[in-house]
């Protein structure tokens, strides 16, 4: 399975994510270039002071809500990997994933706004279990998704929990009780459901972003003259491969693309369509007033804040030493603020590790309720609950190669659907930006008529 995994994440993966998000890109006239500052002022710009009325979720909170999944241990610890087993290339490889990846997403987001539904409780639901079988008339994909999604989140859950755990640890503390501890505080969040989730992701994502971005800027500024040959080292050696000193696996092309790529896809979700089911449930006019953020959400993550991992890593040189990628970060932290470092690291990643969680208890209990119906709301809950607690107890390190296989695999199943609803996605692009101040007042005319169906059945 692990040979498998690094087989796929490589070339193949390479060609099917990035190369797609390329081909879509070019179908939508490049948008997350031409139309970046229209995006960026129209999702992130209009945040600020913006009140939400009550009852309703903004754009801004359900992307709050998808970056709680995607800011996870990828963005401190896996993205470290990237250069421990890809070398300084594999950054590069990295940030090509996220360019086009933002487009995938985009793509993806904008077929979950389309095909969302009202629930039994009037409230908005999408996501793959929902728009790959809406989109395509197979009946097949959705449920195949849906089988695949519930094992991978499982096991990325579990692997959240267990890197937390694994940073606590690291400063002492007990294992058995830090896992039950932490499992119960993700209860705590997930019990109330999505719009309980959406609270605390609004609040505690800027907070932990924050954080995390300033302890960046700090170490970076300790190495500041070595930053330039660290940033030049990234394009040097994208296509020529450096083999990481210290006995790491030498990091031919091939291995940067496959880490630099994997890394990429795995922090930002971009393919898998599972952070579409918090986008879906935003209050907006127009499917792709939501799918802008979704560009955002990948640049933020991957193009922000997975750069400032890189950039610590090679700028401090701990990539060079004999030593665990999976604490090159905090080593370079150490280095630089002795144990302030290490702690603000050990924080970020349980709040980075702990908000991904949730979110992804969320986005599973969402498919069993797509296989089995409303009964299972509330029980996949309290089954990943105690599902996870076995994610505490084994690490990171035992689970990272099984997340990759079956991330792997539903992303095919997703994207392939996706593609196939190519010509759609395009055309709901040109509606909207033919008249972008329309659709400040006017809402979407299959929404409009489903609400109004819906009042219409009240009376």
């Amino acid at each position: 399975m692990k040979d498998f995994a690094n087989w796929l994440w490589g070339i193949p993966m390479l060609l099917y994510v990035v190369g797609g998000g390329l081909i879509m890109s070019a179908r939508l006239g490049f948008l997350q270039f031409t139309k970046l500052r229209f995006i960026l002022k129209n999702t992130i710009g209009k945040s600020f002071g913006q009140k939400t009325e009550e009852g309703k979720v903004s754009g801004w909170q359900a992307v709050t809500g998808a970056l709680a999944s995607t800011l996870g241990a990828g963005n401190i610890i896996g993205t470290a990997m990237a250069v421990g087993f890809g070398g300084p290339g594999g950054v590069f490889w990295m940030w090509m994933s996220g360019f086009f990846c933002s487009v995938v997403k985009y793509c993806e987001t904008t077929m979950a706004m389309t095909y969302r539904k009202r629930n039994d409780r009037k409230q908005w639901e999408g996501g793959p279990q929902i728009y790959l079988t809406a989109g395509t008339g197979w009946k097949w994909i959705s449920p195949l998704y849906a089988v695949l999604c519930i094992v991978c989140l499982f096991l990325a859950a579990s692997a959240q929990i267990g890197s937390g755990v694994d940073n606590l640890v690291g400063l002492g503390t007990p294992r058995l009780a830090t896992t039950v501890v932490l499992t119960a505080l993700v209860g705590v969040v997930v019990i109330g459901g999505m719009k309980s989730l959406l609270k605390v992701t609004e609040k505690l994502v800027p907070f932990m972003s924050v954080l995390y971005m300033a302890g960046c800027i700090i170490v970076m500024l300790f190495n500041i003259d070595r930053l330039p040959e660290a940033f030049f080292s990234i394009f040097r050696y994208a296509f020529t491969g450096h083999a990481a000193l210290g006995g790491f696996i030498g990091a031919t092309v091939t291995q940067s693309i496959r880490w630099g790529v994997a890394r990429g896809c795995y922090s930002n979700d971009a393919g898998t369509g599972v952070t579409t089911i918090v986008h879906a449930v935003s209050d907006v006019n127009h499917p792709i007033q939501q799918s802008m953020w979704a560009i955002f959400e990948v640049f933020f993550d991957t193009i922000v804040v997975c750069s400032m991992t890189c950039m610590v890593v090679l700028s401090s040189g701990v990539w060079t030493q004999k030593i665990d990628p999976a604490i090159m970060t905090a080593t370079a932290f150490e280095n630089a603020l002795g144990s302030v470092g290490g702690l603000l690291v050990t924080v970020a990643v349980v709040l980075f590790t702990f908000t991904t969680a949730c979110a992804q208890i969320e986005f599973t209990e969402a498919q069993f309720i797509a296989l089995v119906g409303e009964k299972a709301r509330g029980v996949a809950r309290w089954g990943m609950l105690a599902l996870i607690l076995v994610g505490g107890m084994v690490g990171i390190s035992t689970l990272i190669s099984y997340v990759d296989f079956f991330a792997g695999i539903y992303t095919l199943v997703n994207l392939l659907g996706v593609y196939w609803c190519g010509s759609k996605i395009v055309a709901l692009t040109k509606e909207y930006f033919s008249d972008t101040k329309r659709w400040e007042t006017e809402m979407w005319k299959p929404w409009a008529d489903m609400l109004s169906k819906e009042k219409g059945m009240g009376k």
